[in-house]
């Protein structure tokens, strides 16, 4: 039985929520669905627009592998990423008001036992299994670059003032390449999916000790969302909760 999940906040500095996610499937102890998760960016109101087309565009292609239960699922998610980029892109493009926006997309497909991950940006997806808290996901950022180079630690990323820059997005190109991952999740499995107002506001065994002491997703995910807000907010904080 697979259960998730979200909670969406505005934080205590941003006056909009620029975060966006939808959550499908697992009905009745169902084992197969989709979360998707999506922080944009851009002026006038364009990162919300870009965020919320971004999940709307890859629902519907995930929807569609849900119920066709066919074909190659990673392929398949790499395709609705495109499609998604495509978009956004167009409409960037069409409207000058929505000029440069994007957005970047962590969506998990879950399917009996596997868990097929897509992700362009910053935001991101952890496992949690036991003790032991994996980022499942690589960051598309300028700081995560540095951290790979061994330029500033992991911690010092965190702070780091050019945190916010982005090296990947849906919509601010013509095509786009997501990272396509594969988790093999056992029972008791947590995964959290989360902006990165959650995840430059709480470290990584933070966010573990949470996990571990909740019960439940929306219990989980509340405390992880309340916990950055405390912690300053700084950003919108979206935080997705699925336990296995």
């Amino acid at each position: 039985m697979v259960e998730a999940y979200g909670i969406s906040d505005v934080g205590c500095i941003r006056e909009l929520n620029e975060d966006c996610f939808c959550i499908h499937g697992f009905d009745e102890g169902a084992e197969r669905g989709f979360c998707i998760l999506a922080d944009g960016m851009g002026g006038h109101n364009a990162g919300e627009v870009a965020s919320q087309s971004a999940v709307n565009f890859l629902a519907d292609e995930m929807n569609k592998l849900l119920i066709s239960g066919s074909g190659e699922i990673p392929g398949r998610l790499n395709e609705a990423v495109a499609m998604a980029n495509a978009k956004v892109y167009t409409m960037a493009e069409e409207n000058p008001i929505h000029r440069g926006m994007g957005t970047t997309a962590v969506a998990v497909f879950i399917d009996n036992g596997s868990a097929y991950i897509a992700n362009v940006g910053d935001s991101r997806a952890y496992a949690i299994r036991g003790d032991e808290i994996v980022q499942i996901t690589t960051d598309h950022s300028m700081v995560a670059e540095l951290v790979m180079r061994g330029t500033i630690t992991r911690e010092e990323a965190r702070l780091h003032p050019q945190k916010n820059i982005i090296t990947r997005a849906v919509g601010t190109d013509k095509t786009v390449r997501p990272d396509i991952f594969e988790y093999n999740y056992l029972k008791g499995d947590v995964m959290i999916m989360c902006s990165d107002g959650l995840s430059t506001m709480l470290e990584d065994e933070r966010i573990l000790e949470i996990v571990k002491a909740e019960k439940t997703p929306k219990d989980t995910a509340e405390a992880l969302a309340a916990e950055a807000k405390e912690s300053g907010g700084f950003d919108n904080i979206t935080v997705i909760c699925i336990r296995f």
